[in-house]
């Protein structure tokens, strides 16, 4: 392929509610997923929670952004963010797989025989291992998150450690949102720059204000965009050798 990347491009948006200001996400995530992004959402939720209006926002957007979501109570959270991010890269490995077998054989991993399909499952497991990732977390700091936010850094931290096994590449970048004064978001780390700087960057980041959730997924891609305008990846998958 040209010594080209192959890459998953993922957005994960972690918040405690509802959007209330800057627009609708779930078009935001509508938008990203156009442009080969996927967006997850991940709810945490409290154990006495009852309103579910939040909880049916957090499913809007994740459809509409072709997206995976998971409720998670906070303590939870790093366990769930992997995975999500687990899923996701199967997921889409697996959609590219079917859409290219159907273009060779006609059929779908459904239609194989229980031997070709186990070789095409051992190959999506291989294989999601060395898929390189592009990963921009958001997180909610709004004011509703203040009793969460160390467990949030936290779970940032521990999620990017875990990237450390993977065989594939993983570039991170990290957006708070609310930002500073009205600025609808804040660029905590961005994917070309170092992650030893992450930890200091998010203790500086203080809970407050609204959850303007659709401005920090339109930044997201911005940021997603210029990192590929640079680097170049590629999105195909070749199927080939695992069904040769």
């Amino acid at each position: 392929m040209d010594n080209k990347e192959v890459v998953i491009k993922q957005i994960i948006v972690v918040t405690d509610g509802e959007s209330n200001v800057g627009g609708n996400p779930v078009d935001a995530a509508k938008e990203a997923y156009r442009k080969n992004i996927i967006v997850n959402t991940i709810g945490i939720v409290d154990q006495k929670q009852e309103d579910e209006k939040p909880l049916t926002e957090i499913i809007d957007i994740a459809e509409a952004g072709g997206g995976i979501y998971e409720y998670t109570y906070i303590d939870d959270l790093y366990q769930t963010m992997q995975s999500v991010t687990y899923k996701t890269v199967n997921r889409t490995i697996q959609e590219a797989v079917n859409k290219q077998l159907k273009e060779m054989i006609g059929q779908n991993l459904d239609d194989m025989t229980p031997a070709s399909r186990s070789k095409i499952l051992n190959y999506i497991d291989t294989y999601s291992d060395e898929i390189a990732i592009q990963c921009c977390i958001l997180m909610d700091t709004s004011s509703s998150m203040a009793n969460k936010i160390l467990s949030a850094r936290y779970s940032i931290l521990d999620l990017i450690d875990s990237f450390k096994n993977r065989k594939g590449k993983v570039s991170t970048a990290v957006i708070a949102y609310p930002g500073e004064a009205r600025e609808g978001y804040r660029l905590v780390l961005n994917f070309d720059e170092d992650l030893k700087e992450l930890e200091r960057r998010l203790y500086e980041v203080k809970t407050k204000g609204t959850t303007p959730t659709a401005p920090a997924i339109h930044y997201a891609m911005e940021i997603i965009e210029d990192y590929n305008n640079i680097n170049h990846p590629e999105e195909i998958l070749k199927l080939e050798d695992a069904i040769g």
